[in-house]
Order: structure tokens, then C-alpha cells, then sequence
């Protein structure tokens, strides 16, 4: 027969794995809500910052922009190639261009859109080469507040440019924005308990 000592000790652990549960759903839970919230609220951004950077023997134009759990990049291939490599200019892990080759096209843009809060953890692409393509438009002038909301509003509802030519998850932001809303969640736990203990005694 079962010690009273065995039964507390059983119930200790199924609490804990429960509330281990409870939280990595609401760490998940809370992850989605902080990708699918910025994309439905249409927030413009900062106005967006030209700057170059080279890829191996690519050089590219790219605009950067931000809003509220959204984070845009538009790059766009320089026409000549440089005569020997080179890797200069910061770009995000999630806006680097994919490897050579490319399409033989004077337009090739790459506008990418990572959305999560705190940390991207959702990356949409789109690829595009030809010039009757108009999103993402050309990198050297995208200086404006509004690529980043025509981009979500392409990603929900495709009315631009069809919508993404490309999805993804970006792990170490899904991950980490996980861990960070059940640990939250864990020590909200933990405090109502202590409280509950407080007014018992």
C-alpha cells in the first residue's frame, strides 16, 4: 500500500509537470500572438535606411525598416560584379540573400519581413526579377514608412504581389521568445502560490 510520504510526493511531481505544461503552452501561445498581432495591426515604420552591402562578388543596395514586432529588409543586386570578392555591411541572419546563382535580371530584389516580438521568430521572402514586379520596389529608393505595412498586408491577404514566394520559422526567435513567456508564466505561477500561502497562515 502507498505511504502518505509516496502520495505527497506523486502529487508534487504532477504539479510540477503540469505547471511545466501550462506554460509552454502559454510560452507558445504568446509566441504566435507576437507574430500574427504586428501583422494585423498594419503599423507603418520609422521610414526606411539605404545602405550598401557586398556578398561575395554581389554588391546590393538594401533599405531597412522597423515597426512594432516587424522588421523589413529589401535588397537589391547591384548590376555589375565585383572583380573579387568581398563580405562588408551588417545584415540580420534572416535578410542574407541566398547564395549564387542569380537570376540574369538588372532588377533582382529580395525583400524580406521577420515578424515577432521581442525576438523574429517568422520570416516571409519574396523574390522578384522582373520590372513589371512593383513589391518589393527597388531598394535605392525605398526611404519611406510604407513597404513594411505593404509587405504584412501582402503576407495576410496576397493583394500585392500575391503574397510571399517563401515562410519560414526563425528558430532561435521562436525558441527564445518561448522560453521568455513560459518563464514569465512559471513565475506568475509561483506567486500566486506564495500569496495563496501568505493569507492561509
Amino acid at each position: 500500500m502507498e505511504s502518505s510520504s509516496g502520495r505527497s510526493a506523486s502529487r508534487g511531481t504532477f504539479r510540477i509537470v503540469a505547471r511545466l505544461l501550462i506554460a509552454l503552452a502559454v510560452g507558445v501561445a504568446a509566441t504566435a500572438a507576437g507574430v500574427w498581432i504586428p501583422l494585423l495591426r498594419l503599423e507603418r515604420g520609422q521610414g526606411g535606411r539605404i545602405t550598401t552591402v557586398y556578398r561575395g562578388t554581389s554588391g546590393w543596395f538594401n533599405a531597412r525598416d522597423e515597426a512594432l514586432g516587424l522588421r523589413w529588409s529589401n535588397l537589391q543586386r547591384m548590376e555589375a560584379s565585383l572583380s573579387s570578392p568581398l563580405d562588408e555591411g551588417d545584415l540580420p541572419a534572416w535578410a542574407e540573400p541566398p547564395p549564387p546563382p542569380y537570376p540574369e535580371s538588372p532588377m533582382l530584389r529580395i525583400g524580406t519581413l521577420a515578424a515577432g516580438w521581442p525576438l523574429p521568430a517568422w520570416r516571409m521572402r519574396w523574390v522578384v526579377s522582373r520590372l513589371d514586379q512593383n513589391f518589393p520596389m527597388p531598394a535605392e529608393v525605398d526611404d519611406q514608412d510604407s513597404s513594411i505595412v505593404n509587405a504584412a498586408e501582402d503576407a495576410m491577404r496576397g493583394n500585392r504581389a500575391g503574397g510571399p514566394t517563401e515562410r519560414g520559422i526563425l528558430w532561435p526567435g521562436a525558441l527564445g521568445n518561448t522560453a521568455l513567456f513560459a518563464t514569465l508564466m512559471l513565475g506568475f505561477l509561483a506567486l500566486r502560490d506564495r500569496m495563496r500561502r501568505g493569507k492561509s497562515e
